[in-house]
């Protein structure tokens, strides 16, 4: 009968934590608020990364930004409260897929990063991405 109380409290203290994690805003999901954070955000990562065109999802929940000298493209991606970066070099992207309402599907070699979505909306320059992700198939 103490295993059953032990269980019940240890529930509702579980519940009572999310809660309060809800009730006082913790649980945001992370952002990027502009193409600019982004590439602040790879400059601090790999510095002196030399960043040349980007886009930023429509929902600031990953960006893509080329350097400068087309060597990498960096992509970086909202994982919960943080964000994922990768750089992609030729022969680590799988495939790149531009599916229904402007959303670019990335697929990379790396088994530890799942297909990501990228919303990309109306942009008119989602296919010249799909196209340069494309070319940095193994």
């Amino acid at each position: 009968m103490l295993l059953v109380w032990v269980l019940i409290g240890s529930l509702v203290g579980i519940a009572v934590m999310v809660a309060a994690n809800a009730w006082l805003g913790l649980n945001e999901p992370a952002r990027l608020s502009s193409l600019d954070d982004a590439i602040s955000r790879l400059d601090t990562d790999a510095v002196g990364f030399d960043a040349g065109e980007g886009i930023l999802a429509e929902d600031g929940s990953a960006a893509l930004v080329e350097a400068a000298d087309h060597s990498v493209i960096g992509l970086l991606v909202a994982r919960g409260d943080g964000l994922v970066i990768r750089y992609l070099k030729p022969g680590l992207v799988r495939a790149a897929r531009i599916g229904e309402g402007g959303q670019l599907t990335i697929k990379l070699a790396d088994f530890t990063f799942p297909p990501v979505t990228v919303p990309l909306g109306q942009s008119t320059h989602i296919r010249l991405w799909a196209d340069k992700l494309n070319a940095m198939q193994g």
